[in-house]
């Protein structure tokens, strides 16, 4: 530079560019890009565009000069005027007679009372040489129009480039902190849904748990205590879906259930309808449950169950070594307004073991997309029933998990096992 002293401009650099690394406030850091654009080279206007639109698109962000409130958030096509030669070339450029340039189209600027001169407009690049948008400051004192300010203007735009993808990571980070965080605490109100202590019934032995696929799930089990005599209430339900979204739907459900069953502990058809008809019009469409509730009388060892759209449970006759499927059901609760819920009734004899479990467990899968299947599950039963109710719900998480060698879990497993001892 022969007229303008350099080293006062780069250490403006040095003060602009430690100033962009200091602030983690996206707006904060556009407007001081913006005004260290235009106080570098004494600009009466500059602009900062950023690719958008998947890069079809360049899009204003905080432009100074005229009619500033008008022209934030426009748009022009990133191959238009002199701004989409930059980004498609990559180059930058200097500019000292504009309106004698045949790239110029006006960029966004129409006030008639501002004509641009000159113009420096340099493509913001980022670490990994990745093009983000342009910088341009619109007529600049005549002294910065030599290559020398040229290539200081592109530093800076480089380093503004890259704290803006600072700031911007940074700000995706915190996000998923805040998310992760979110998911911590739902996780922690969704495990006080379950079961937090198994009931002590005389002749039985039971386990239960719940394994999500995520951090919370759709599946639901309960043990849910009747005000009759000897009586208890088992269910496992599957909610369409996984997450957040199915976790609500759960614990509506949860809500429901106990209200009604402990409300009309004599009919649990009844029951059950009732529920339906609150998930009908609480829920979205496309959401749905299945579920299988059994009522149980540990004294006179008669079971009671209700199958609404749910995978069969399976009861193992341990006298003659076979497994059998409760195979009575209707529609999914959830799906229509009014649906038809056929009860059926068996006896569980002692040493016969019960198992509701959700789809979770009959179709986890291997590294080969293999399901466990139904008939594995079958044979299990059948070779572990000797085991203690806690004994076998241990037994088949490693079984389960063995099977899956490393998959990820596709579904939510839950399951209840219920074991007459005597």
């Amino acid at each position: 530079m022969s007229s303008f002293d350099l080293h006062p401009t780069i250490q403006l650099l040095l003060d602009i560019v430690g100033k962009f690394n200091s602030t983690m406030d996206p707006s904060r850091l556009l407007h001081d890009i913006i005004e260290s654009t235009k106080g570098m080279v004494e600009a009466e206007a500059s602009s900062l565009f950023l690719l958008c639109d998947g890069g079809k698109n360049l899009e204003l962000t905080i432009p100074t000069g005229p009619a500033t409130a008008e022209l934030s958030g426009k748009k022009i096509a990133a191959d238009h005027g002199i701004s989409g030669w930059v980004v498609q070339q990559q180059q930058p450029v200097l500019i000292p007679d504009v309106q004698s340039d045949p790239r110029f189209q006006g960029e966004l600027l129409s006030n008639p009372q501002f004509q641009s001169r000159n113009m420096i407009c340099v493509p913001l690049n980022n670490n990994q040489g990745k093009t983000i948008g342009v910088l341009q400051a619109i007529n600049i004192n005549e002294n910065f129009l030599n290559d020398e300010m040229l290539g200081l203007f592109q530093t800076l735009a480089n380093q503004a480039a890259t704290a803006l993808e600072n700031v911007n990571v940074k700000q995706q980070q915190l996000a998923a902190e805040l998310i992760n965080k979110e998911l911590e605490v739902a996780t922690e109100i969704q495990a006080c849904f379950f079961p937090q202590q198994t009931p002590n019934l005389e002749n039985y032995e039971i386990a239960g748990c719940s394994v999500p696929a995520k951090d919370v799930g759709g599946d639901y089990y309960d043990f849910i205590p009747i005000p009759e005599p000897n009586q208890y209430g088992f269910v496992v339900a599957d909610v369409t879906g996984k997450g957040v979204p199915a976790s609500l739907l759960m614990a509506t459900m949860r809500a429901a259930l106990r209200a009604n069953i402990q409300n009309n502990p004599k009919d649990i058809v009844q029951a059950l309808a009732q529920v339906n008809g609150d998930i009908y019009r609480d829920s979205p469409i496309d959401k749905f449950i299945t579920s299988i509730y059994c009522n149980l009388d540990f004294k006179r060892h008669e079971l009671t169950y209700v199958n609404s759209g749910h995978n069969p449970p399976y009861i193992v006759r341990t006298a003659n070594k076979r497994v059998e499927e409760l195979d009575q059901g209707g529609l999914m609760l959830g799906i229509m307004e009014e649906i038809d819920l056929p009860k059926a009734s068996l006896s569980i004899n002692k040493g016969d073991v019960l198992m509701l479990f959700s789809d979770g467990v009959t179709e986890a899968t291997n590294l080969k997309g293999e399901l466990y299947s139904e008939e594995s599950f079958k044979k299990w039963l059948l070779d572990n029933s000797q085991l203690s109710a806690e004994e076998m719900k241990k037994a088949l998480l490693k079984t389960l998990q063995e099977y899956a060698d490393g998959s990820s879990q596709s579904d939510d497993i839950t399951f209840i096992i219920l074991k007459r001892i005597s």
